[in-house]
């Protein structure tokens, strides 16, 4: 019996390539044991929600369904992939697969055996597939066409399917390729073996970058890590919305690329400065003219109305304290001082109701934390985390006028005003028992049991030892938050405890702002001892940005979320395990 090698199962992320919306998938919510095995064209062009993807109706991620046939029976087969190639095997042979181009994939099998490509079915129940009377043919591909093109072997339609049979030496080769207009054939394709080179030389570069320097007991995962970082990473193209690089969340479910976990990307890649400094100024490219910066951005565009916590303002100190911002050229210095300040403005002029200098959010999405526990209080809603976010987006803005020559007044009127944040900071949301939210009309305040409120130990060294030391015993004498698989994100014990996001799962976000709280506030040896933690349950149960807490397994295995039964891996966790294992791996 055919057993599946994987350098990463398709079941756990769609294999891909950076800058691609094509993807080869699995069943969803299927298994890679052989009599169960599927494989599925896929597309995630415009994301679950512009392709009709609901919390509950079966996802259109998959697209085409190819199934093995020899002898006029279907065969089973099994999956096996590295990082460059996708091998389909069954009984009588492998088909091996690459993603050559951003939108063009190839296809090669030796052993004699035949193709069938099934498009799932269209409007009325109709497949789809178009003969364009030249041997070649098209199917319906969400949004776009899939153009199949045999190079060796005939290509038919059959009814409800394409069959590709092998030509009189026993071979298939073909080549599919997405069109937004009418496709047409080429003079010529690059050869299987040259795709595969292409994305070799594509991904290895990327990787030799991030993961060269790991310790060495982090290199064989950080391969993986860097391999979903990299699958994930958007190109821009004069097609889509993208302006810079920027790094999706993850395949389908949350297609777009998000505007905080960019700002988290941006150091940690910092292995690639100047790759980190293209994902800082790619949350900017979403920034409206009221400055707020939109939560994503798809393919398609912006979207929503929301956005994220403001962490920029962390990423752009890191870039000046550890990666020589200084140098970026100057038209990208000033139109990143230009961004910031309005960042900064949007929540002076929009998000202070009652004009105390300290800011909040309208609603669960601004947070970030969109179960955090505190939110029961009701919004407008102050917490302490979001305005440390915003005292160090201020203090960057003094640190980077300072770079560009503003006037010395002005960067000191920005440092006073940081200053002036945090001290608020302590006035209103430091407690004896430790820190809490507040609700900006009623003054009713949250009980202390949401790690999320800690993540103010960002601001490290500003904050006074006491509360520092105070905040980490808080944290790590209590026995609610340490488990063996990370941070809970809610005190276990607490009545409010729950599973998902943030009520008490273990979050991705959590867990780097604390480890890096800790390390400013010049506690390297617990955020040391966390961050190895998180890396042994990520590499024990994968690159997912939600575990559960008392298994540590990945949270939203069983219902159906945007269509899917299982989540995939996810860039921000990815990333995270390369900063974390290049800075406190052991």
């Amino acid at each position: 019996m055919l057993v599946g090698k994987t350098f990463i199962d398709p079941l756990e992320m769609p294999f891909s390539r950076r800058g691609s919306y094509l993807s080869l998938a699995g069943a969803n919510g299927g298994s890679n044991q052989f009599g169960k095995a599927q494989l599925w064209i896929a597309t995630s062009r415009y994301g679950s929600e512009a392709m009709g993807g609901t919390m509950s109706s079966e996802s259109p991620f998959r697209q085409v369904k190819v199934d093995f046939c020899k002898d006029g029976i279907l065969r089973n087969g099994v999956i096996h992939t590295t990082p460059y190639e996708l091998t389909f095997e069954c009984d009588c042979g492998p088909v091996n697969f690459c993603i050559g181009e951003y939108g063009l994939m190839r296809c090669r099998g030796t052993s004699g055996i035949s193709l069938r490509f099934t498009p799932r079915p269209g409007m009325f129940g109709m497949g789809g597939i178009t003969d364009m009377h030249n041997g070649t043919f098209y199917v319906r591909f969400g949004s776009v066409l899939l153009h199949f093109v045999a190079l060796k072997g005939k290509l038919g339609a059959k009814g409800p399917f394409l069959e590709l049979a092998p030509d009189a030496d026993g071979v298939i080769d073909l080549a599919m390729e997405e069109y937004r207009i009418e496709p047409s054939i080429r003079a010529s394709y690059p050869s299987y073996d040259e795709c595969v080179a292409m994305v070799k030389a594509d991904f290895d570069s990327f990787a030799e970058k991030q993961v060269k320097n790991l310790p060495a007991a982090y290199k064989e995962y950080g391969l993986k890590a860097a391999w979903v970082v990299w699958g994930l990473t958007v190109v821009p193209d004069g097609v889509t919305a993208y302006k810079h690089r920027m790094i999706k969340m993850m395949r389908l479910i949350f297609e777009g690329a998000f505007s905080w976990q960019q700002g988290m990307q941006a150091f940690f890649l910092g292995a690639d400065p100047d790759f980190a400094w293209e994902i800082l100024l790619s949350a900017f490219d979403i920034q409206d003219k009221n400055g707020r910066i939109a939560d994503s951005v798809s393919p398609s565009g912006s979207g929503g109305t929301t956005m994220k916590p403001p962490i920029e303002g962390l990423s752009l100190l890191w870039h000046i304290e550890h990666f020589n911002a200084a140098s970026r050229p100057r038209e990208e210095l000033e139109s990143l001082y230009k961004g910031m300040e309005g960042w900064i403005n949007f929540y002076l002029n929009f998000r202070d109701v009652d004009k105390d200098g300290i800011f909040e959010s309208q609603s669960a999405g601004e947070t970030g934390w969109e179960s955090g526990t505190y939110q029961a209080l009701g919004f407008p809603l102050a917490t302490p985390d979001l305005n440390a976010y915003l005292a160090l987006c201020e203090e960057s803005l003094a640190k980077l006028g300072r770079i560009i020559g503003k006037d010395e007044s002005v960067n000191a009127a920005w440092e006073k005003k940081s200053k002036d944040t945090i001290q608020k900071i302590i006035d209103l949301f430091w407690t004896d028992d430790g820190w809490v939210a507040m609700n900006a009309i009623t003054k009713e305040k949250s009980k202390p049991t949401s790690l999320i409120l800690y993540c103010t130990l960002i601001l490290g060294k500003r904050l006074p030892q006491d509360i520092i030391d105070r905040s980490i015993s808080q944290i790590f004498d209590c026995g609610e938050y340490e488990t063996e698989f990370g941070l809970a994100t809610e005190q276990v014990s607490s009545p409010l405890f729950s599973h998902g996001w943030c009520g008490g799962s273990i979050a991705t976000p959590a867990e780097v702002l604390i480890a890096l709280g800790l390390e400013l506030c010049g506690r390297q040896d617990l955020a040391k001892k966390r961050a190895v933690v998180y890396l042994k349950n990520l590499e024990k149960n994968g690159l997912y940005h939600i575990h559960n807490t008392f298994d540590g397994m990945q949270e939203y295995q069983t219902p159906m979320f945007f269509g899917e039964r299982s989540m995939f891996y996810s860039g921000w966790t990815a990333g995270c395990y390369l900063f974390f294992a290049s800075r406190y791996g052991e």
